[in-house]
């Protein structure tokens, strides 16, 4: 009977299986892949209020369904947006925002998806480490999707409980940590001629506006990082972004990700990645030599990779991610950003570390008053002309007050993704606060045991969860995508495609 019953099984998952290898989840990964396929970024790209001809060519658009106009929508956002984000700065105020790509009929049917698949796993799944694994990632699918629905349906109080169940509030003590630097940054302003105007402002503004005291401890650590700036064109060669995606399409291919595509993405201002689609989405703009090598770090080896690891392993849940993997995902990839830099002799850029938490700790309010939108991109401004003139002495001070501008805008956009009400001091988008948190656990992971960094490139996991995956077998994986990225040739590799654009274009 038993042998009949294994027999039977056998030929159930043959039928039904995505993998032509055995999975311990084969029961559900393909109905929860099709679930968990979307674009939520995609949907929470801003716009601005639409004038009526925008409306109506938005409306005419979006009924023909077609991927053909994704790029003309992507427009209509795109220009609304920053028409909106002038004329908030030009009148003090907030900027009022809206979500209108957000598809909420799709949005609401994969939540009902994913709360049966929950249920049907929960009754009939027989591994009861597979009931557990699948019940996390469900729950954080949920509430994320949920989130979705606030914003489109202006809930705040829906949209700060979802937010605080997947991400949470940077503790005190990371917020005090990530603003070190900038208090340095302050303090020695105020000694230079050069820099003491602006220091004097950035200081008060902490001082009044944030009632942070300017003091240091002794042992603080210098401000190593850079913000982006106009003398790093110069420093590294420009790549277009075609060239671009041919380098990531060969490295997948390489890197045996066939299955996976690469899209530019016109309202987008950095590539991001979409396990459920399988898609790498990269901005439509010219790209500096070392954005692409960090990118191929962050998102191929890290992203991807462990996507790729996952999907193949025993669990092909591990493709997609078990709860709370962001932070250690994160880290990891952070983790070997900073290793691959060294090896091009090149600092880290510590202000994408750090910088995530700063902007949600400000923005949440964790030891200082809540700031809003505007009140944190004033700052965010100030800190980098500072920053700009402390690193650089003369500079063509329009030109950095504009990309400075531009700067502090991205990250506001990033921090108050998707909030409904940005009149409402306290409500952010917590997701950057992992970076920091994330990049410690690891250092921290990998000092009590190197071997962690193996174990965890099996996929999309948590650092809590290795116990589960030992108990099930799954310890480690090879990783091509992170040989590639560790060749020192890698920037010529990539500058050849460039060159072969050059040649086509003539």
């Amino acid at each position: 009977m038993f042998a009949q019953q294994a027999l039977d099984e056998i030929e159930q998952w043959r039928q039904q299986a995505t993998s032509p290898d055995y999975q311990l989840d084969w029961r559900w990964i393909g109905r929860y892949r099709e679930l968990v396929a979307y674009d939520g970024h995609g949907w929470l790209a801003a716009a601005g209020p639409f004038t009526d001809q925008e409306q109506q060519q938005w409306d005419q658009l979006v009924r023909l369904q077609a991927a053909a106009v994704s790029s003309q929508l992507a427009t209509l956002i795109v220009r609304s947006r920053e028409r909106e984000l002038q004329a908030a700065i030009v009148e003090q105020r907030e900027p009022r925002l809206w979500y209108p790509a957000i598809e909420i009929e799709d949005v609401r049917r994969r939540i009902a998806g994913l709360l049966q698949l929950d249920a049907a796993i929960e009754q009939n799944e027989p591994n009861v480490l597979v009931r557990r694994l699948y019940h996390g990632a469900i729950e954080d699918e949920v509430d994320f999707l949920r989130l979705i629905e606030a914003t489109y349906e202006r809930d705040t109080e829906t949209y700060w409980a979802c937010n605080l169940r997947l991400s949470a509030l940077p503790t005190s003590e990371e917020v005090a940590y990530a603003l070190l630097p900038i208090k340095r940054l302050v303090v020695r302003g105020l000694e230079r001629p050069e820099t003491r105007a602006i220091a004097e402002q950035v200081g008060a503004w902490m001082q009044n506006r944030l009632h942070l005291s300017l003091d240091l401890p002794p042992e603080a650590a210098e401000d190593q990082g850079r913000l982006p700036n106009e003398r790093a064109d110069a420093l590294h060669p420009m790549v277009n972004v075609q060239a671009v995606k041919k380098f990531f399409e060969a490295a997948l291919r390489e890197g045996g990700c066939d299955d996976w595509k690469v899209e530019i993405d016109p309202k987008s201002p950095e590539p991001r990645v979409e396990g459920g689609l399988r898609t790498l989405f990269l901005p439509d703009r010219l790209c500096r030599l070392d954005e692409v090598r960090y990118w191929f770090v962050h998102e191929l080896v890290g992203h991807i990779g462990r996507n790729r690891a996952g999907e193949r392993s025993r669990l092909g849940l591990l493709g997609i991610g078990t709860k709370h993997y962001q932070p250690t995902e994160e880290g990891f990839n952070a983790y070997h950003e900073r290793q691959i830099a060294a090896l091009h002799g090149e600092s880290v850029q510590e202000p994408e570390i750090w910088m995530g938490t700063i902007t949600t700790g400000l923005a949440s309010g964790v030891i200082t008053p809540p700031q809003t939108f505007q009140a944190l991109r004033s700052f965010l401004e100030g800190f980098g002309l500072l920053y700009q003139v402390s690193r650089y002495g003369e500079i063509d001070m329009p030109k950095a007050q504009e990309q400075m501008r531009q700067y502090a805008l991205h990250l506001c956009l990033r921090v108050f993704r998707g909030v409904p009400d940005l009149e409402r001091a306290g409500v952010c988008y917590l997701q950057d606060a992992m970076y920091l948190r994330g990049l410690r656990m690891i250092e921290q992971a990998v000092a009590e045991n190197p071997m962690v960094l193996d174990r965890l490139a099996v996929g999309k996991v948590a650092l809590e969860v290795l116990p589960d995956l030992e108990e099930l077998g799954i310890v480690s994986t090879p990783e091509p995508l992170r040989r590639l990225a560790y060749d020192p040739d890698l920037d010529a590799h990539i500058l050849s495609f460039e060159q072969a654009e050059q040649q086509i274009n003539g």
